[in-house]
């Protein structure tokens, strides 16, 4: 028989909470709203299943699309671009959270079908700057790096799985580890934990794709990056975690490679707090088209919205 479907959801008690699936009667976090006998929320903002029974009638706060101007698209890597959108303030505002990505379409495509989700990388608060990094690789993206405007849909928040790690950690010793191009949302991620007065030293697998444009931003934030490969130059990394008191390691990798760090941090010391980017696929980012959906421990799970800690995603993963 299948668990009940409690879980945290990234939206709740924000802007657009409750959505649709509240609304429906799905909404992962409630168990009142999905007919349950008993609340077992363990909630502790404000009560989702309150809101919904006095504004029964309210359509759901929805993000909406805005046509915004493309600054920059310039290719960093081969076919790898990086892409500065101009974007309204109050979109902004949300997208310097780490996890927090967006949906991009091209201005001539009215239909939703072409939305993808992209990963924020930076922000330039001052003149309302988003940067994004794309790789054109099929009908979504490929129009995305020749546009003189994007359709922004936004904000989004669950790109990492381990957010309550990231925001709660301060004063402690942190180690970011990445690999390919996950490691584009690290930069929120690096500087949340800078602001809580973390000390962050950062390795990068060398044998992975290197992006030099977030070391050129990760030198301007004085972070000492460290080379490293998973199968003959490791040790560096196990003696750093090992000799430095680290209390969180975040692994912005694919699936395999965080695996491979989480059994070394494991081996070293498995209460050390560790979260990892999510990357499964993402098609609506609302919970509603399902194409997220794992199942861990007996129970399904749409990683859209739910938000869980990086080891129990890897070591329940089937």
């Amino acid at each position: 028989m299948e668990r009940p479907n409690n879980q945290f959801c990234a939206d709740a008690g924000g802007k657009f909470c409750p959505c649709h699936l509240g609304k429906s009667g799905d909404c992962i976090k409630c168990s009142l709203i999905r007919g349950e006998k008993t609340c077992d929320c363990k909630w502790q903002g404000v009560c989702i299943y309150n809101i919904l029974q006095h504004d029964k009638i309210l359509p759901v706060e929805e993000r909406m699309e805005v046509s915004c101007k493309v600054i920059e698209s310039i290719e960093i890597e081969k076919n790898i671009y990086l892409i500065k959108i101009k974007v309204p303030t109050y979109i902004l505002r949300d997208l310097c959270e780490p996890g927090a990505y967006v949906f991009l379409k091209d201005k001539d495509r009215e239909n939703n079908y072409f939305n993808a989700p992209i990963s924020v990388m930076d922000i330039d608060e001052e003149n309302s700057i988003l940067e994004v990094v794309v790789v054109p690789r099929g009908i979504k993206t490929k129009p995305l790096v020749n546009c003189d405007e994007i359709i922004v849909k936004a904000p989004y928040f669950n790109g990492i799985f381990g957010l309550k790690e990231i925001k709660s950690n301060s004063c402690n010793k942190c180690v970011i580890v990445l690999d390919g191009l996950s490691q584009v949302n690290s930069i929120n991620v690096i500087r949340r934990l800078i602001r809580n007065n973390n000390e962050v030293e950062v390795f990068i697998n060398e044998k992975g794709k290197r992006l030099y444009l977030v070391e050129e931003k990760l030198k301007e934030m004085n972070i000492k990056i460290n080379l490293f490969n998973l199968d003959n130059k490791k040790d560096e990394l196990i003696n750093y975690i090992k000799n430095n008191d680290i209390s969180f390691v975040y692994s912005c990798g694919l699936i395999y490679f965080n695996k491979c760090i989480l059994q070394l941090v494991d081996d070293i010391n498995n209460e050390i707090k560790f979260a990892i980017p999510n990357n499964n696929l993402i098609c609506c980012g609302e919970g509603i088209c399902g194409a997220c959906t794992v199942r861990l421990n007996n129970c399904r799970i749409k990683t859209c919205k739910a938000q869980m800690n990086g080891r129990e995603f890897l070591s329940n993963l089937k």
